[in-house]
């Protein structure tokens, strides 16, 4: 197949999840023999990076483009029917620059990646006989709405409540625009139902890159728990936050050796206060499966979110018990309490690291079976054969 991807990023380095996700659909695709053209905006602070690696895989096409938050952007999207989040990604050199591509050169299908460029599928729908899917991966008004219900601010509780009510509107007309609707998880997939029964939908998980991610021989810290996200993304921030707050201590009492370390790029300075000997906050690492290596568990305590957790499946391919919340484990088929362990309460959260945290042969036992569970379902070439398929059912339809 010949695919157009477009993206709102420059999916590299893979270094969070949304960047991890995109990545590797554009890789194990292309190692599968088809040929991939990725269209995608280059934030104007990244440009000159070397992206020699991404393009083994693609012929990559850039649109520069400054896509940081600004408060004059968000006060003016008070008076605007899109959300801030979705209109920031307007960009008619990018519209230019796809239809551009369609008229010179020939593809089998589009591929969008995320309800941020939508916007172009619809546009494509418009001048182009081809079929077209959305990747969502994630729901994006449940994320804003979860955003909202758990903000203190009253500010920020209204705006994000405004947010959401845009995004909300915007999301159930996108999604009936396209071919097919690919979700990450069940859950996903159900609340885009509610919001628009008319959605054609499908459930293709996230994975994780066997060739970098397995069992290290590294010697654990002792009582020792990581948390591994970019701190650029809220949810992860909003979690961490609780953990430290609400969670830390009731762990820090039972277990005074009990040391932390919070692995994600860019975090801000309500998390670096935190820093100190117990408590280390590294901010971005090149390698993060040397935390994960010698931490004995690793800790998602997230409460707002969607679509799945790719730093989950990375942890358990490297055979570590993960301790998550529902919401951090949406959409992974784990068994709780033999191939993960999932609690909501803040008592319940705590006391299951405390145990795990002192029971070695528990972490073993769990730490076998999550390996096993993600070998056998959820590897990126599995994913990569399962949107091959999808595709090919698709150009099928369309041609008949």
């Amino acid at each position: 197949m010949n695919i157009l991807q477009i993206a709102p990023r420059v999916p590299f380095p893979p270094d969070d999840g949304g960047k991890i996700g995109i990545f590797n659909i554009t890789k194990y695709l292309s190692l599968r023999g088809h040929n991939i053209t990725l269209v995608t905006f280059e934030n104007l602070m990244d440009i000159k990076k070397d992206y020699s690696e991404l393009q083994n895989y693609c012929e990559l096409f850039l649109v520069p483009k400054n896509l940081n938050n600004s408060i004059g952007s968000i006060v003016k999207s008070l008076f605007s029917n899109m959300s801030y989040n979705i209109e920031k990604y307007d960009s008619k050199e990018m519209l230019q620059k796809i239809l551009e591509l369609l008229e010179t050169k020939e593809f089998d299908i589009v591929h969008i990646d995320g309800l941020h460029m939508a916007r172009y599928g619809v546009e494509i729908k418009e001048f182009f006989d081809i079929p077209i899917a959305l990747r969502e991966h994630n729901i994006e008004s449940i994320i804003m709405k979860r955003v909202s219900e758990n903000a203190k601010n009253i500010l920020i509780k209204s705006f994000t409540l405004l947010q959401y009510k845009k995004i909300y509107s915007y999301e159930k007309y996108a999604t009936n625009e396209f071919d097919k609707c690919i979700v990450i998880t069940k859950e996903d997939e159900n609340t885009l139902k509610k919001m628009n029964p008319k959605a054609q939908t499908v459930v293709i998980p996230a994975g994780f890159d066997t060739s970098f991610f397995y069992p290290l021989p590294v010697k654990e810290v002792d009582f020792s728990i990581v948390f591994v996200g970019s701190l650029e993304w809220y949810p992860n921030v909003e979690g961490i936050t609780w953990f430290l707050k609400r969670i830390y201590p009731i762990i820090k009492q039972k277990i005074p050796l009990f040391k932390l370390y919070i692995v994600g790029k860019n975090p801000p300075e309500s998390i670096l206060s935190y820093n100190s000997p117990e408590i280390i906050v590294t901010g971005y690492v090149k390698d993060v499966r040397e935390y994960v290596s010698k931490s004995s568990l690793v800790v998602v305590p997230l409460r707002i979110g969607g679509g799945m957790r790719i730093k989950i499946l990375e942890s358990m391919a490297m055979g570590k018990v993960v301790v998550s919340t529902s919401i951090g484990a949406e959409g992974i088929d784990a068994k709780n309490d033999e191939e993960i362990i999932i609690r909501d309460r803040e008592e319940d959260l705590a006391n299951a690291v405390t145990d795990l945290l002192v029971d070695e042969e528990k972490r073993k036992r769990i730490g076998e079976k999550a390996l096993e569970l993600v070998r056998k379902k959820y590897t990126w070439e599995k994913v990569a054969e399962r949107f091959e398929e999808e595709y090919l059912r698709l150009i099928r339809q369309r041609g008949d």
